[in-house]
């Protein structure tokens, strides 16, 4: 299949930087892409999340079906950055319409990572929390972790992408991918937290023209 038929949804990180490099990459295959602008979660830290990630899944599942609708037979991949792959595995966990899916530089069990983890994002996550018992509530948002949700997808759509040099990555997450390579395509490359490196690049969209059809 050419790779004219393909169309990408880009879901950002918590930092809501755009996606350049992945939209040139389109560009350069005459695919598709599609950046969404998402709002940052509000409200409280654990609460906030549940209604969160699944107004985000409403979003991708409303802008799947209007790709599909407009081009019947049409191939849709999704990448999502940072937090934004935890939102697009929890997306599509839910409605398993994608082609393949990228998690670049995602933290893969995210609750436990907010739980346990020493790095700076993890103590202001905890800090946001009064108390013990609002500590104890972070495991109910393990449904959401990228891990959790890759349970239901399945192996051969989906490409994680990790930085060597991602600074946001502690032991335990380096730990839960290699435990997740059993199954599924992990590519350790020379990159930082952003997964923006040419190499990088390149690499997710040589898997995304493959699992097209198209020629790389």
């Amino acid at each position: 299949m050419p790779s004219t038929a393909i169309h990408v949804i880009l879901v950002p990180g918590a930092d809501a930087l755009p996606f350049p490099e992945d939209e040139a990459a389109a560009r350069e295959r005459d695919a598709t892409a599609h950046a969404l602008v998402l709002a940052p979660v509000k409200g409280h830290p654990i609460d906030s999340r549940p209604p969160y990630f699944n107004a985000v899944a409403d979003t991708i599942a409303e802008e799947i079906t209007q790709i599909r609708e407009a081009t019947p037979g049409i191939r849709v991949f999704g990448i999502g950055r940072n937090h934004g792959g935890s939102l697009l595995a929890y997306a599509a966990a839910r409605d398993g319409s994608f082609d393949g899916l990228v998690f670049p530089g995602v933290i893969p069990a995210l609750s436990d990572y907010r739980a346990h983890s020493e790095l700076a994002s993890a103590r202001k996550f905890r800090e946001r929390l009064d108390g013990p018992a609002e500590l104890a509530r972070i495991a109910e948002l393990r449904p959401f972790d990228m891990d959790t949700c890759l349970e239901k997808i399945d192996n051969d759509r989906c490409l994680i992408q990790v930085g060597k040099a991602d600074d946001w990555m502690d032991d335990a997450s380096h730990a839960c991918f290699r435990k997740l390579e059993a199954d599924y395509t992990v590519q350790w490359l020379d990159d930082d937290h952003a997964m923006a490196a040419p190499a990088t690049v390149a690499a997710r969209w040589d898997f995304i023209v493959s699992r097209a059809g198209g020629k790389k």
